[in-house]
């Protein structure tokens, strides 16, 4: 589950990251990707002092559809420096109208003037969403089963300031899963890796460069990220596998914090002997491409280029224009012929708090399999 009001988004330890992202829009279709990280803080000349949060939201997902997210958390310093940014500790659930729940408690704690970042996460959810194979293939035949999938899991990671801006360190994550069809397979669509049941452990390291000037709604640096996990199973046909991302998301400001032009650039590689849901998949996760449904094209590899432009009222409206376009091959090789896919939309904001930028926001953005309606918290990316 993820952020401010909640995200229990995907299930691998991003604990690299100070974004703040409320998005269940992001939570549904499983991976081995972790949450968005939950509301680590506003602006660095933050107030101090401690700042509850109670924060039920509305949301819609291309996979579980409408739903509500209830966070309850606090924004807090272990730091009496007020030109830090602060930490947040949450417990989030969310349910959703095809039956989908889950329920997350976590922590996001800056310490020693920001000189360390630990996180820790602990949750379990049960999800419906719909498989539609691997391959762009797959993707594009557009034929699906629906899959019931539950996940325990925890994670966490500790990482070290080593120059200004940058962080690295380690991270772990556990993970028991089951995998149920929920009826007998098409004959056109690949075979279901037989996922009966899964017990995952990944160590891993972590990198983040992080300039920019607020978590929420930045207008100006930078926020780069790679990650590296190493995955095996004590049980289930799958074996070892590795999993790597790399994203880089760049903060301009045409007027100040008013008028904003973001670009991100991010791609995935999972080589190995992963499961479905360890593989690289499109409109699912944290830089997601909107437009697609979460999951319907997935593969080994994956590549994501897009760009945003936000504009912001004197008050609390706000609005988007969005696109950009992806691909996904099984190969490294091929990722720079993958077939393309292109998408767009534009969007609507509106800011929860006054001291902090968190917004509630309405996307409606279309693909080439038809357009899709988001509802959900934080920025995309």
């Amino acid at each position: 589950m993820a952020a401010l009001g909640a995200s229990i988004a995907e299930a691998q330890q991003d604990a690299g990251s100070s974004e703040v992202t409320v998005d269940p829009t992001v939570a549904v279709e499983p991976s081995v990707d972790q949450p968005p990280d939950p509301g680590e803080g506003a602006s660095r000349g933050a107030a101090g002092g401690v700042t509850p949060l109670v924060a039920p939201l509305p949301f819609h997902n291309s996979q579980i559809g409408w739903g509500v997210a209830v966070m309850v958390g606090l924004i807090h310093r272990f730091d009496p420096d007020t030109t830090i940014k602060p930490s947040t500790g949450a417990v989030t659930g969310l349910v959703s109208e095809n039956g989908s729940w889950g329920v997350m408690a976590l922590e996001l704690a800056r310490l020693g003037h920001d000189a360390w970042r630990a996180r820790g996460l602990v949750g379990h959810m049960e999800l419906q969403y719909d498989f539609y194979g691997i391959g762009i293939d797959a993707g594009e035949a557009g034929v699906s089963i629906p899959i019931e999938q539950t996940m325990t899991l925890a994670s966490g990671a500790v990482l070290r300031r080593v120059v200004p801006g940058l962080y690295l360190g380690p991270s772990i994550l556990w993970m028991q899963t089951t995998v149920t069809p929920d009826e007998v397979e098409p004959l056109d669509l690949p075979d279901l890796p037989d996922q009966a049941e899964a017990h995952l452990v990944a160590p891993g390291l972590l990198g983040e460069y992080d300039t920019r000037n607020s978590d929420y709604w930045p207008d100006h640096g930078s926020l780069v990220q790679l990650k590296a996990s190493f995955f095996s199973t004590t049980s289930g046909e799958s074996g070892t596998f590795q999993r790597y991302t790399g994203a880089w998301s760049w903060y301009h400001g045409l007027r100040g914090p008013r008028l904003v032009l973001v670009t991100n650039l991010n791609a995935c590689g999972a080589p190995g002997d992963g499961p479905s849901y360890g593989l690289c998949s499109l409109g699912a996760g944290r830089f997601a491409l909107r437009g697609y449904t979460q999951g319907r094209y997935r593969d080994h590899y994956a590549t994501v280029v897009q760009g945003e432009v936000r504009y912001h009222t004197s008050g609390r409206l706000g609005g988007t224009l969005f696109g950009g376009f992806a691909g996904v091959a099984p190969e490294f090789s091929d990722i720079l012929d993958a077939r393309m896919l292109p998408a767009g939309g534009v969007g609507l904001r509106y800011q929860l708090t006054r001291n902090y930028p968190m917004h509630l926001r309405l996307d409606y953005a279309w693909g080439n399999d038809g357009v899709l309606l988001y509802v959900s918290g934080g920025e995309a990316f």
